[in-house]
């Protein structure tokens, strides 16, 4: 192997988001700095169209459709399981004892749902959190730091080793 221009390599190592070589596993001192802000790379991320980004985006679409969908069913029908449960603790049932525990059980129902609802939630936000913060990470420009001090150490930046 021969020499790498400065460019051709800070360029491989932004792509492949590494600081390191991938053959001899030498480290670079590196400078990365992110490319956009929090709210504009959200913007950009959602609006990509490249082939591999197609599935997140695909996903984040269909997840926020469902939420739109889930949400107003999940408040109604934890409003009608509240208006429901309270008519059976405000009348009272003297024959008929089991209209206690419907109370209970509506109130107990009411609560698996909304819990399974958060929790399906936090795991959508998360997943979906998680994929653009690596894209954010992996769209940050890198610079190598030469250290004019250490003749070696930049030599062996210009010219890759002999193996």
């Amino acid at each position: 192997m021969g020499a790498v221009h400065l460019k051709c390599l800070e360029r491989w190592l932004e792509e492949s988001n590494r600081s390191s070589c991938e053959l001899c596993r030498y480290q670079f001192h590196v400078k990365r700095t992110l490319r956009y802000h929090v709210l504009h790379s959200i913007i950009i991320w959602m609006c990509l169209s490249q082939e591999q980004h197609q599935l997140y985006a695909r996903s984040l679409r269909a997840d926020l459709l469902r939420s739109i969908i889930i949400t107003p069913m999940a408040i109604g029908c934890s409003y009608i399981c509240i208006v429901a449960a309270d008519f059976y603790a405000k009348n009272n049932y003297d024959n008929f004892p089991p209209v206690q525990w419907t109370t209970y059980l509506l109130l107990a129902m009411m609560s698996l749902l909304l819990f399974s609802y958060f929790v399906w939630m936090y795991m959508a936000i998360q997943y979906h959190q998680k994929v653009w913060f690596y894209w954010w990470q992996k769209t940050s420009t890198v610079k190598i730091i030469l250290d004019p001090g250490n003749r070696t150490s930049m030599t062996y930046k210009y010219n890759v080793s002999q193996v």
